[in-house]
């Protein structure tokens, strides 16, 4: 087992051995927070070298994953019990982040792990053993769209189907699927948990931005689930999940914000990223404004009130996607639920977080001018990721616009099934 030692019979893990320990306080999650990020930041030169690779070859290298790997990043959300560190949604979100400034796609395929390897902490135990047992640093897939079939089968169900803009697939051991189970009554829309082994993959990711990412369709051929690794969406979204460790708080985060919230990390990292590839262009030597007398663009108002705002608009979405992390594992610590009102209100902020974040690198490509859509340049490449990423379905502001206006007046009819 690469990161565990046994002494007595008894695991002792690497976060162990290093004095990092998450605690069910916000201290303990602060000091857990300080650690991680140093060892994402230190990542970030790696991040940024193998970027144009990761992007040409359409997947992550294997040297970022055995990084990733080496720093432990991908237990973050893993369970102590099972030798992971079980840090909060404000940790995994300024680790996640953090990764976003050295590559886009690396950022988006350790969101997906980190985040449904928190689903899969929300099963019963018998999946959580069969899942993280000698292997805290599980990377999963996640896949949602109720695109699959499926049957009562002795035990559990089989499933048929498949499942397109399956990020990580290429790298993951286990996936996240959706489907709806058959009931009594009704099919019942249902999350499950599946061994990579039992999938295929057909190559369909063929796009401008975020295209290591290995967003590729996966598919299921009358596969065999067993019950214990299918779980309502309903349950989870109530809260209710069969796991027996309670006292494990950040597993009673409320789902659905949860699950929303985690997709905004990637496009705060790829906007700080603009930020810092501009700054540091227009630091390293004078550059003149074509058809101007001036001869360094940091001197001229205009470029300098360009990359305030810029900052500030960053700055924005990072505010109001951190507050939120808080507030949410915040009401998890105390055992309380965000209200409709208060979830309407965190994915319309989610949104327009997204849309200050695309402003704010449209900014800065004004700065840089047309040379920063040069292919020697990787702010276009940052570009073009974050303007396709900041609209996944999660992150659109429209609908969620909409649903914070209604609960504002009170009416609540839905237009969304996760809020």
């Amino acid at each position: 087992m690469r990161a565990e030692a046994r002494t007595n019979g008894a695991i002792r893990t690497a976060a162990g051995e290093a004095g990092v320990r998450a605690e069910n306080t916000a201290e303990g999650q602060k000091k857990l927070r300080a650690a991680l990020m140093a060892k994402a930041t230190a990542l970030v030169p790696l991040l940024r070298s193998k970027a144009a690779e990761t992007e040409r070859t359409r997947r992550i290298p294997d040297e970022i994953l055995s990084a990733i790997d080496a720093a432990q990043l991908f237990r973050l959300r893993t369970p102590r019990r099972f030798g992971g560190f079980e840090g909060d949604l404000r940790t995994y979100m300024d680790v996640v982040t953090e990764l976003g400034r050295g590559c886009g796609s690396t950022s988006w395929v350790s969101f997906i792990s980190i985040a449904t390897v928190w689903i899969a902490a929300l099963f019963p135990d018998q999946a959580q053993r069969e899942v993280f047992e000698g292997n805290p640093d599980v990377r999963f897939m996640g896949a949602l769209g109720m695109t699959a079939r499926a049957r009562a089968a002795d035990g559990g169900y089989i499933v048929d189907g498949k499942w397109a803009y399956a990020s990580n697939c290429l790298h993951a051991h286990w996936a996240v699927l959706s489907a709806p189970l058959p009931n009594a009554s009704a099919a019942i829309p249902s999350i499950m948990l599946v061994p990579m082994r039992d999938l295929t993959i057909e190559d369909s990711w063929h796009v401008v931005g975020m295209r290591g990412t290995g967003s590729h369709t996966v598919i299921a051929k009358e596969i065999f689930v067993p019950a214990h690794r299918a779980l309502p969406t309903e349950t989870l979204a109530k809260g209710q999940s069969p796991r027996t460790s309670r006292d494990e708080f950040v597993y009673r985060e409320s789902f659905a914000p949860t699950a929303i919230i985690a997709v905004a990390a990637p496009v705060l990292g790829m906007a700080q990223a603009a930020l810092d590839l501009t700054l540091e262009r227009v630091n390293k030597s004078s550059k003149p404004i074509a058809y101007s007398f001036y001869d360094d663009l940091r001197k001229a108002p205009s470029m300098q009130l360009e990359l305030a705002e810029a900052a500030t608009l960053i700055e924005t979405a990072l505010l109001h996607v951190r507050r939120w992390c808080g507030d949410i594992a915040e009401a998890a610590r105390a055992g309380e639920e965000l209200p409709f009102t208060r979830r309407a209100q965190m994915r319309m902020d989610l949104g327009y977080a997204m849309r200050r974040c695309r402003e704010a690198v449209g900014l800065l490509l004004n700065v840089q001018g047309a040379s920063a859509f040069a292919e020697t340049n990787p702010l276009q490449r940052v570009w073009r990721d974050l303007e396709m990423a900041s609209r996944h379905g999660l992150l659109a502001g429209e609908i969620p616009q909409e649903i914070y206006g209604r609960a504002l007046v009170g009416n609540f009819e839905p237009l969304s099934p996760i809020v």
